[in-house]
């Protein structure tokens, strides 16, 4: 492969993590603010560009397989130019991973707190049938003689 080809390769990954990570910002938000319909339709917008990026990893193997010492570029500066913008894509991808790590994250919290609450709830209820039933047997008449002799 090419250094043409390579940097072309480079450059669309490059896209991509910019992509998801635009997405990625969005799905914190939507975390944060308990839209689980938008963080829903976030997930399903990320797919296509997953799969896009899972495809360009198999390209690029084929490229670091070849000897890059070998490789013919147009020029040292379009080499240097992707050489830099694959260390950017790693510093993307580790910032994605990062932002993924915190939504998992918060994602679990909320549900924790959701699971504490519905717990109140259901202690709250217990306690109102409890006390239902005790004054539905208290004031339900009884069995007290108040015949005289």
């Amino acid at each position: 492969m090419n250094g043409n080809e390579v940097a072309a390769l480079i450059q669309q990954r490059w896209e991509i993590l910019d992509r998801l990570l635009s997405i990625g910002r969005l799905q914190m938000r939507a975390i944060e603010q308990g839209q689980m319909s938008e963080l829903m339709r976030l997930l399903s917008e990320k797919q296509k560009p997953l799969n896009r990026l899972i495809e360009l990893g198999g390209q690029l193997e084929v490229a670091n397989a070849d000897h890059s010492d070998e490789r013919y570029w147009d020029s040292d500066d379009i080499r240097e130019q992707c050489r830099k913008q694959q260390d950017d894509c790693e510093q993307m991808n580790l910032e994605l991973l990062s932002i993924e790590a915190e939504c998992e994250s918060k994602l679990s919290q909320n549900r924790d707190e959701l699971r504490q609450r519905l717990e109140r709830v259901d202690s709250g209820w217990q306690a109102v049938s409890g006390y239902a039933d005790h004054a539905a047997h208290t004031t339900s008449g009884g069995s007290l003689d108040l015949s005289s002799d």
